[in-house]
């Protein structure tokens, strides 16, 4: 017979979060539907697809309309991991607090910087790319000027969003997700149905942009 004194319990929610130095309290200020709008309009993936499909199709055709599949195949085993990590340590602040307790502060210090100059780029970036489309929408020239003054503008303009609360990044992200969800979904399905040019079988061939390669 083991010794009661070895045996261990599981320790409950309140119990976990205590050991962890935190207070079993949770004071939510986003709906559940916003929670979501904000954190797939923060992933963006379909800016990833905006940006990448010109490139995409230049490179490999319309083939290249299954890296999707792979693409998210790979997200969902990363999703799985972040899943595995939070079940683990329930508590908010994301890359560092994680990194901390299954490295140590000196690993968590240096993923937290990285996390910091990778958003810094990847939001600098998103916003250079979106320039276009408002260059377009009001008419104006693509220079360099006016990308950069429309860059500057949008940082600008979603810097003064988050510093207005999370009640109203909230319905922005909302706004956006319906936007997207409308835009890709609905335009998408009528141009494939309604406007295609050619079979399906065109999925599965190159057109021949790959040159000598395969």
């Amino acid at each position: 017979m083991p010794d009661e004194r070895t045996v261990s319990t599981p320790l409950g929610d309140t119990e976990h979060l205590n050991a962890l130095g935190y207070e079993d309290s949770f004071h939510r200020s986003m709906s559940l539907w916003a929670t979501f709008a904000l954190g797939f309009t923060y992933l963006s993936p379909l800016v990833g697809i905006y940006s990448l499909f010109a490139l995409a199709l230049s490179t490999g055709g319309p083939p290249s309309i299954f890296w999707l599949i792979i693409v998210a195949a790979g997200q969902l085993l990363v999703s799985l991991v972040f899943s595995e990590v939070v079940s683990q340590y329930p508590i908010h602040g994301g890359i560092y607090p994680w990194t901390r307790r299954l490295w140590g502060r000196r690993y968590a210090w240096m993923a937290a910087w990285i996390y910091i100059w990778a958003m810094i780029v990847s939001i600098t970036a998103i916003a250079e790319y979106g320039s276009g489309f408002f260059a377009n929408l009001f008419g104006l020239a693509i220079t360099k000027e006016i990308t950069l003054g429309l860059t500057v503008a949008l940082l600008v303009f979603a810097l003064v969003l988050n510093f207005t609360g999370t009640k109203t990044l909230g319905r922005v992200a909302q706004i956006g997700l319906a936007a997207e969800l409308v835009g890709v979904i609905g335009v998408g399905l009528y141009l494939l149905i309604f406007q295609r040019h050619n079979d399906f079988g065109v999925f599965f061939t190159s057109m021949g942009v790959e040159g000598d390669g395969n």
